[in-house]
Formats: structure tokens, sequence, C-alpha cells
């Protein structure tokens, strides 16, 4: 079943929202706000496709709320249609130089509103999946590195928004460039597929991301998570990939396919985002070093 879009309305007028919510009848999603401050949290928040955004509101108005919608990452790349009563040029030129994308004046007309709305949503749909097929890695089909760099900041900045702990696991395949001359690149391929498909099975939560680093390395960003908890899941992911039985004979950590995998996490002590990388990729190569397919998590960062 097709995810349903939405649409965020910011207007103190409540009447606008209410008329969407029946020109739609649950075919798109509609909440709404009557400030600006309160639509710019909602829009954080919930992530909308498309902003419905009133000119004229007290205390802040539309072209302000814009502004701040625009300057901030989490909300740049929504596309926002004013509502306004003014049809004045400069009022249009204003409003589209500020980064709006269309006008809708008041009072609505249901038709015309109805068609132009769902012409932006369906612009934005289109949009959404050519950026996630940017996204993915080709061979695993989970996500690649841009997706996680993109990701993992984001989550960061909310996690120190919100005050909660954002842990991080590297993983790598023991000696897979062995495996790779034993076997050849085409087992080498599969092998990389089975991996990745173990540990995205690991992870439960919509929130968490599982993804190809580079090569044989994969990355899982576990937001909102503590260390105890991350470790725990690392702990599954190791003996997960030891026990799909993957042969390889000619490894020093066992008879089959194995994991080292490093945490680290917020919490403990790491300052900045590269910060907990270096962290977790210390713990990697700690859990390298000392006999591969184990689990080594950061104790000091």
């Amino acid at each position: 079943m097709p995810e349903t879009q939405s649409v965020l309305v910011i207007d103190d007028d409540p009447v606008v929202a209410e008329i969407l919510e029946t020109i739609f009848a649950g075919e798109v999603r509609v909440t709404s706000t009557r400030s600006g401050p309160d639509g710019i949290a909602a829009a954080v928040a919930g992530a909308p496709d498309l902003i419905l955004l009133d000119v004229r509101m007290p205390d802040m108005d539309g072209y302000e709320t814009l502004k701040l919608l625009k300057a901030s990452s989490e909300t740049e790349d929504i596309p926002v249609i004013f509502l306004t009563a003014k049809t004045e040029t400069e009022d249009e030129f204003m409003g589209l130089e500020l980064g709006a994308i269309d006008y809708i004046s008041k009072p609505i007309i249901p038709r015309i509103v109805k068609m132009r709305i769902h012409n932006h949503l369906l612009l934005k749909k289109n949009r959404d999946q050519l950026a996630n097929m940017s996204m993915i890695d080709g061979l695993t089909g989970i996500a690649n590195r841009r997706r996680f760099d993109d990701y993992l900041d984001q989550e960061f900045r909310r996690g120190a928004r919100n005050e909660y702990p954002v842990s991080l696991l590297m993983l790598d395949i023991d000696e897979f460039k062995i495996y790779n001359d034993s076997f050849g690149h085409q087992k080498g391929d599969e092998c990389l597929k089975a991996v990745a498909v173990e540990i995205k099975g690991h992870s439960r939560r919509p929130s968490d991301l599982v993804a190809r680093y580079g090569g044989e390395e994969f990355a899982v960003i576990l937001p909102d998570t503590p260390l105890g908890a991350a470790e725990m899941l690392a702990e599954k992911i190791r003996a997960g990939v030891e026990g799909l039985g993957l042969a390889h004979a000619d490894a020093s950590a066992g008879a089959f396919v194995t994991l080292s995998i490093g945490a680290a996490c917020t919490e403990d002590g790491a300052a900045g985002l590269a910060d907990l990388i270096e962290a977790a990729d210390k713990c990697l190569y700690r859990a390298k070093e000392t006999g591969r397919n184990r689990v080594v998590i950061s104790l000091e960062t």
C-alpha cells in the first residue's frame, strides 16, 4: 500500500486546513499550525511533503517563516506554497525569490487548489524517488556512503538538540581479500550481499540505518541508542553473520565468514561527528588487532 503524502498548513486561520481536509478526504494527510514558530517545529518533527504557508500572520509573517525554513538543513528541501489574499507582482516576486514554488490566492477555489497541490505532490514524489535511487548501493541494495554521511550528520544534530545518544557501529568482513582470492569476485559479491541482508535483518527500527561504508566495510547508525544497547545489537549481528555458514577455510578467525565490529556512542565522550566516527574506527581496528570475529566498544573517546 503506497505511503500517504502529507501537507502542513501554517496559517492563523483554521478554516484553510479544514477546507483542505475536506478536499482531499484522506488521500493526503493534512496537519496544521497557527504560527510561524509552531509551523517550523512541526516541519522539523514531521517532515511533510509540502507546506502551505500564509503570508500574513501575527508575530512572524510568512516571509520570515520561509527564510527560517530555508536556512535549516532539516527543512530547506520541503517545497513551500504561499497562501495569500494579495496578488501584487512584487509580493509574488519576493516569495519566489525566498524559495517558494508557487502562490495560491485566497479565497480558495477547491477544484483549482486540489489540482495544483496534487501536481506539486507528484513532482515531490518523483524527486524523492530519484534521490532515493542515488542513495542506494547498487550491489547490496542498502544505503550507500553518501546516504550514510547525510543521515549521520542529520541524526547527530538531532541527538544534540534533543539530548539523546547516537551510537555508531563500524563493521568489516574479516580477511575479505583472501576470500576473493580463494573463491573469485563473483562469490565475493554474493558474500557481500548475504552479509548486508543479515545486518539489515537485525535493524528493527525505522530510524536505524544500515549502509555500505566502502568495499567490505559496513556501518549501522543507531539514533537514541546508548552504548550498551548498541553493543548487544552488534553481538547479535556478529553471531548472525558467523551463523550464515559461508565457508572461508583460509581465514584465521574460523572456518566461516565473520565480522569484526567497533562500536562508539556520543554519550561516551565523542565531542563531534568526526570524533564519533574516529572512535568507532579505532574500536574496529582493535577488534581486528585482537583476533577478529569480535565486538569492541569505546570506553574512552
